[in-house]
């Protein structure tokens, strides 16, 4: 845990001023008897009252990290110096990518998806990733259609990846990455006002991304569509609202005030990969 400050201080320099200091640690050193508060007309200061016994309970409360906390990853530095995960904007720089490949059965994907229902990466070995010059790739955005997923003697090999609810920006970024970049880009999410920023933040990534939009999708939203889903959900700054892959799912969000979960909906066959 990070040292205050005015404690660091107050052992150096013998004293400090009052109103720099923490009142809950301030009563339990003057409890201890190891600091003292001296008053010079309306200023107050504090001040060290027995310096080998704070410097011993500063030692034993605040120990000096031998970890470089500049040198670690960000979640593990933000912890070391502040002794809190929680600080800092970003947490992890990088993190698996989780995928099914659907291609030849002597390829090394495709064996382990068979085996294994899946394969992942960490998302700074993208760009090292051997794949073929031509393939697709379908961007799933919830768990439980990415467990279904299965294309199986697609005539081109076909990655469906797994993107998580809440996207990070490590994940979009490394999608920038991969030496061959997909043929076609087909994304399956939610039909409501967040699952469409994410198909956007894709598209500003991998432009030529598409957005799966199912023929019978009005009749979806008429029989299974939500107002929960999107009556606490906000527009992001920076939505368009005139996307072109978007339009369609726009004005029935608008029309119905309702959303559709993704999970209602089949996933896409294969001639629309």
């Amino acid at each position: 845990m990070k040292r205050p400050h005015w404690l660091i201080n107050l052992l150096e320099k013998g004293s400090v001023g009052y109103s720099s200091t923490n009142p809950k640690i301030l009563n339990e050193l003057l409890n201890l008897g190891l600091i003292c508060i001296r008053s010079s007309g309306i200023k107050r200061s504090v001040a060290v009252a027995d310096h080998a016994q704070l410097t011993q309970w500063m030692n034993a409360n605040y120990p000096e990290h031998k970890l470089d906390s500049d040198a670690l990853l960000t979640r593990e530095g933000n912890i070391v110096r502040s002794g809190s995960s929680k600080v800092g904007k970003s947490s992890h720089e990088t993190l698996p990518f989780q995928f099914k490949w659907f291609g030849s059965e002597y390829d090394l994907w495709t064996r382990l998806t068979r085996e294994y229902g899946m394969a992942a990466v960490l998302s700074n070995r993208l760009a090292t990733l051997v794949l073929p010059t031509q393939w697709r790739l379908l961007t799933i955005e919830n768990w439980e259609p990415f467990f279904r997923a299965n294309y199986t003697g697609v005539s081109v090999p076909t990655m469906v990846a797994y993107l998580g609810g809440n996207v990070s920006d490590t994940i979009m970024n490394a999608l920038e990455t991969f030496c061959h970049p997909p043929k076609t880009v087909l994304h399956f999410g939610d039909y409501d006002w967040e699952g469409l920023y994410i198909f956007q933040r894709l598209q500003k990534t991998l432009p030529s991304a598409r957005l799966y939009i199912p023929e019978n999708i009005e009749v979806l939203f008429r029989k299974f569509g939500d107002r929960k889903l999107v009556e606490k959900q906000k527009i992001k700054l920076g939505f368009d609202l005139n996307n072109r892959r978007c339009l369609q799912v726009v004005k029935l969000i608008e029309e119905t005030n309702h959303g559709l979960e993704q999970e209602i909906v089949d996933l896409p066959e294969m001639e629309y990969l």
